[in-house]
């Protein structure tokens, strides 16, 4: 087992393995998405907390979260879920922080796939 398989809380690598069927292809290009659609969607979802435009948020949330858990990216894909239910339920109590804790999770996540070796 490699050290990428024991070690990261950031991406679950047996379970994106097991996802992808073991595709390390198919992995290093949904990688490949995730880095190229993230300046988008984060973009979008601070736009749509400075708006304050719930239906706008939820859906962008929805979307990387989607995204994030098909990475096996469990504690990204809890700080999109998190901006999600704070837009379904039109909530802006602590949405900087949430909105804090997404850009951290993702910059980390980032950071994970820039040094990934399949």
């Amino acid at each position: 087992m490699s050290d990428q398989e024991n070690s990261s809380d950031i991406v679950n690598l047996r379970e994106l393995k097991e996802i992808m069927d073991d595709d390390m292809e198919l992995i290093a290009d949904c990688f490949a998405e995730f880095i190229n659609d993230w300046p988008e969607l984060h973009s979008e979802i601070k736009h749509a907390i400075s708006g304050k435009d719930a239906r706008i948020l939820n859906a962008a949330a929805h979307k990387l979260k989607g995204t994030l858990r098909y990475l096996a990216a469990d504690p990204a894909a809890e700080a999109a879920f998190a901006l999600e239910a704070a837009g379904k339920g039109n909530d802006w109590d602590g949405i900087d922080a949430m909105l804090e804790e997404l850009e951290s999770q993702c910059q980390q996540l980032i950071e994970y796939i820039n040094h990934f070796k399949a």
